[in-house]
């Protein structure tokens, strides 16, 4: 096959995934637009229990890479450069190599998702709760709940 073939059929691929999903991209859309505008998180870990999940601040640093700060990402959450190169993988096995068990993928994301828990043990000892995004909110829903009970 040429690459010329391989890309054509990558694209009707990703055009297919992303008519197939539209539905699910349009809730997500939905879910940061109405928890932005209703909450100042859009984490549910953190609307709920007030403390940081192991995600918080990957989608600042991913603003700051669209902006070219890298060092500025890097502080914020250094996995945001893991998630870059996973989404590549996952380009790479299914719209390239068009891999249907996605095996290399897969282990990378179990790795990732390792390290990231390693790394909130980390900084829930060494930042929290003094230093962003690593920060108690305190208008979580539990402390909400548990102050008109008493």
């Amino acid at each position: 096959m040429s690459l010329k073939q391989r890309i054509a059929d990558g694209l009707k691929l990703l055009y297919c995934d992303i008519r197939s999903a539209k539905w699910a991209v349009m809730f997500i859309i939905a879910y940061f637009v109405i928890l932005k505008k209703l909450f100042r998180s859009l984490c549910p870990m953190v609307l709920l229990t007030g403390f940081p999940c192991p995600g918080c601040g990957l989608t600042r640093a991913g603003v700051h890479v669209l902006r070219l700060e890298f060092a500025a990402a890097w502080r914020i959450h250094p996995f945001i450069f893991a998630f870059i190169l996973l989404v590549l993988a996952f380009a790479a096995e299914r719209y390239v190599l068009r891999s249907p068990r996605m095996t290399v993928t897969k282990w990378c994301g179990i790795v990732m998702i390792i390290g990231m828990i390693l790394f909130y043990v980390w900084r829930m000892t060494h930042m929290f709760p003094d230093v962003p995004p690593m920060t108690y909110y305190r208008r979580n829903l539990l402390a909400i709940a548990f102050r008109r009970r008493l």
